[in-house]
């Protein structure tokens, strides 16, 4: 009983509880109740703390070094190249100085050449009984002379610039065989056979495919696969078999291989790393395990196999790539970009996977990349700057998105707002990409309207730093808003669209078809830089910037 009671008497009453949590609050110190609502509001789960995440010094120290990379990759050139100029000059003003001015006693031209000469040969002499770091320190140490912050001002820079550059030594492309191009009406009887033969397609799903195929901005001469194109005979059904899939992708992988090595001269043997990239058909054994065989590279060469990326794919894997070549000196990357649509054709009724039947065609671009010394003479284009945007809100990813139906049917679905989602990717990659080429007086513009905080910014115009245009052929209303954002003519839109004419849209290898047509119709000089823009599902947005070599 005495201690129950001196328990009771010492635990504390409600009211002064709340009086001393009271206290507690008003001077900021923490209580119980405090940190038990604490705990029971912060966040348990990765992705909770994930969401919960505030922005913190960390951003902004990521800023810092986003502004020091566009320093360093774009300025640390000029920055050494005036050091340097500067250090000769401080050289020739400490060599002015000692030596003396060269005077004859004849004032002749004569005169002037034997006396120059005279002064050369002492010098020489001079040199050659002095070592050659005495004479180093000896201008270093020249009084009121600025070498030494010259010469380390040098050679930091010339750290900082040390690099090593990826060059595209070549690219070769696939050309369909005749009986694989189709035109828009042998493509609506071919649907239209397929809708008989599966009991998949209805009248008003063709002719919606009809009308879109009509307005797609596509050609008479597209190419399509055998296994679709065996439903040319209204007996047959299409052919959606492994077997079928994988002749396709030995025709246009491999054809393009071959072409590739035939061009440049390059050896299988040769390859260091092969880099093949197709979104939806990704068999066992891979793609690159196929290749590996039919061309017998070496057993190290190491191989990667890309899916998913949609059609910005291209432009990753040569991202991938460059990382490769620059991280193992003297070494030769291959790059294969394609789709295979064997299997990827929709046999449903919802009009927002139907647009994929009338948009995507067979397709394949093949690319060497190097850093080996001995190649780089031959190489067509220098990769100058490289810049990949991920958007990762909800309707970016849902943009394009292989999924079923409500009937069950698998295909891809396009979403109405893919421009506006497209433009917004490009919108971000851009001004990424905008301080490593735009001219300084197109960014002081710009910086210019923000400090004006107009209503109606300054969009800079990348005609000032980029001759030709590579925009991926997505279609005829991806073109035309990229063509009004970027305040583009119509020439430079030309190999775009042309590309979408003639081939449809390829997919990932589109920018390497409008790459051809550049360097056969347009007038591409040593010097010019072509950016190309790709665009994929997640929605993805990548940009790569090359120099002409030769």
């Amino acid at each position: 009983q005495p201690k129950a009671t001196l328990a009771s008497s010492t635990e504390p009453s409600p009211q002064r509880q709340m009086a001393e949590d009271e206290g507690l609050r008003r001077r900021g110190a923490p209580n119980e109740s405090s940190e038990r609502a604490s705990r029971a509001s912060s966040p348990k789960t990765t992705a909770q703390r994930a969401v919960a995440y505030k922005p913190d010094i960390r951003v902004r120290l990521t800023v810092l070094r986003d502004w020091w990379s566009v320093f360093r990759s774009r300025y640390m050139d000029s920055v050494f190249w005036i050091t340097c100029f500067a250090l000769a000059c401080q050289f020739a003003v400490v060599t002015y100085r000692n030596v003396g001015p060269v005077q004859p006693e004849v004032e002749t031209p004569k005169a002037y050449a034997k006396a120059a000469g005279k002064a050369v040969e002492e010098a020489a002499k001079a040199a050659a009984a002095l070592r050659v770091g005495d004479a180093a320190l000896a201008c270093l140490n020249y009084p009121g002379g600025w070498m030494w912050p010259l010469a380390v001002a040098a050679l930091v820079t010339y750290l900082l610039r040390r690099k090593s550059t990826v060059y595209l030594l070549d690219f070769s492309l696939f050309e369909p065989p005749e009986e694989w191009k189709k035109s828009q009406a042998e493509l609506v009887q071919l649907m239209n056979n397929i809708g008989r033969s599966m009991k998949s397609y209805e009248e008003p799903d063709l002719e919606f495919m009809a009308k879109v195929l009509g307005n797609s901005g596509t050609g008479d001469a597209t190419a399509w696969p055998p296994g679709i194109l065996q439903c040319e005979d209204p007996t047959k059904q299409q052919d959606q078999t492994m077997v079928a899939a994988r002749h396709e992708a030995e025709t246009v992988i491999c054809s393009t291989l071959q072409r590739l090595f035939e061009s440049t001269g390059l050896k299988p043997k040769q390859v260091d790393f092969l880099i093949i990239n197709c979104s939806l058909f990704s068999p066992t054994p891979s793609l690159c395990a196929m290749a590996s065989n039919r061309f017998g590279l070496r057993s190290n060469c190491r191989t990667f196999n890309l899916s998913g990326q949609g059609c910005s794919a291209s432009l990753l894997s040569v991202d991938l790539a460059a990382e490769l070549l620059q991280n193992n000196p003297c070494s030769l990357a291959v790059v294969v970009s394609t789709e295979l649509i064997t299997q990827s054709l929709y046999h449903g009724h919802e009009k927002a996977f139907l647009l994929q039947n009338t948009l995507f065609r067979c397709g394949g671009a093949a690319v060497a990349l190097t850093n080996k010394a001995s190649l780089i003479g031959r190489a067509k284009y220098r990769l100058r700057h490289l810049v990949r945007t991920q958007i990762t809100d909800d309707e970016s990813y849902s943009a394009v998105f292989q999924c079923e139906d409500g009937s069950g049917a698998t295909g891809v679905r396009l979403s109405k707002k893919i421009v506006e989602v497209a433009g917004n990717a490009m919108k971000v990659n851009l001004t990424q990409l905008g301080p490593l080429v735009l001219p300084l007086s197109e960014q002081l513009r710009v910086v210019w309207s923000l400090l004006r905080r107009s209503p109606k910014r300054y969009l800079p115009s990348f005609k000032a730093a980029i001759d030709h245009f590579c925009i991926h052929a997505g279609g005829r209303a991806v073109l035309d808003g990229i063509e009004k954002n970027l305040k583009l003519d119509p020439d430079d839109m030309l190999p775009s669209r042309t590309v979408l004419r003639e081939r449809g849209n390829t997919s990932s290898s589109s920018i390497w078809y409008e790459l051809r047509y550049i360097e056969e119709h347009a007038n591409i000089r040593r010097g010019h830089k072509v950016m190309q823009l790709g665009f994929g599902s997640g929605f993805k947005c990548n940009s790569a910037v090359w120099s002409r070599c030769r």
